[in-house]
């Protein structure tokens, strides 16, 4: 391989890296998962809702009858926007689309591009989403060490890796639960002193301009430090302050979904691959 074939190749690699597969199940899931931590996003359900429901309902845009009305029975009646989240994951899990379908839905509601597509390791059939976090630069400002709920989300892998590294100072504020007949839940950052949660993270530390923040334990943080925040929107959603330096679009190179090997356009659940039919 030629240095400029090698230069190539790891362009190419960086490019792949900010897209995800996911099985259909594992898009539902991701959708349900969006619907419940950010609650209810009436523009969004606004413009789901049709592709989804197709004329099974029918969007009023204003007036005091605004909103998404759904047919049940002979009528249109309409869903608040508080149940409407539910009401969508409900149908979409009950009579999934075909993953061409599914990836426009993915598209509006993760706010990303977003196509049908082929695994690279198994050749299942399904979803590919883009990230955008290649364009992401964070500004240290710590808001995210000090505000988010993370207390419950270190993984057994975090703390095995810190055993590994022999980093009892780590340890020592991660409380391991055991649980009969269920895998063990650890709890970070609890004060070995009072068995409390730290309000704040303790390995957070203000910088010499007193305008930014560095983790003390940069290379060997938790995988949710490390993943944070995992796509723009949840950036945009969870309050993050990091700037995107570019602004994303369809023509940016990096932005362009994967090729599938062969058409996928009208694939569901029932396709020959199995269930797993719409990965992202």
């Amino acid at each position: 391989m030629t240095g400029k074939d090698a230069k190539h190749d790891i362009q190419n690699q960086r490019k792949r890296k900010n897209w995800t597969f996911l099985t259909q199940t594992q898009a539902l899931d991701a959708i349900a998962l969006d619907f419940t931590e950010y609650g209810p996003q009436p523009d969004l359900f606004t413009s789901i809702a049709p592709v989804i429901l197709g004329n099974r309902c029918n969007v009023i845009h204003q007036g005091k009858h605004a909103g998404v009305w759904i047919l049940q029975g002979k009528e249109f009646v309409r869903v608040a926007d508080k149940d409407l989240g539910f009401y969508l994951i409900h149908v979409l899990e009950t009579d999934p689309p075909d993953v061409k379908t599914l990836a426009e839905i993915c598209a509006k509601i993760f706010q990303t591009p977003s196509c049908p597509g082929f695994s690279r390791t198994n050749n299942m059939a399904g979803i590919w989403i883009h990230s955008q976090m290649d364009a992401f630069v964070c500004r240290q400002c710590g808001e995210c060490c000090r505000s988010l709920a993370y207390e419950n989300n270190c993984t057994e892998s975090d703390y095995r890796f810190w055993q590994s590294l022999g980093r009892r100072d780590i340890l020592a504020w991660v409380q391991k639960e055991s649980r009969a007949g269920k895998h063990n839940r650890y709890r970070i950052w609890v004060d070995p002193d009072n068995g409390e949660t730290a309000k704040t993270c303790p390995w957070l530390s203000p910088c010499p301009d007193g305008n930014r923040f560095s983790c003390t334990i940069q290379k060997v943080k938790p995988q949710i430090c490390r993943q944070y925040p995992y796509t723009r929107k949840h950036a945009i959603m969870t309050g993050c302050k990091g700037i995107f330096i570019t602004q994303f679009s369809e023509n940016t190179r990096s932005s362009r979904c994967p090729q599938p090997k062969t058409p996928v356009t009208g694939l569901s659940r029932n396709h020959p691959g199995g269930n797993l039919c719409a990965i992202l």
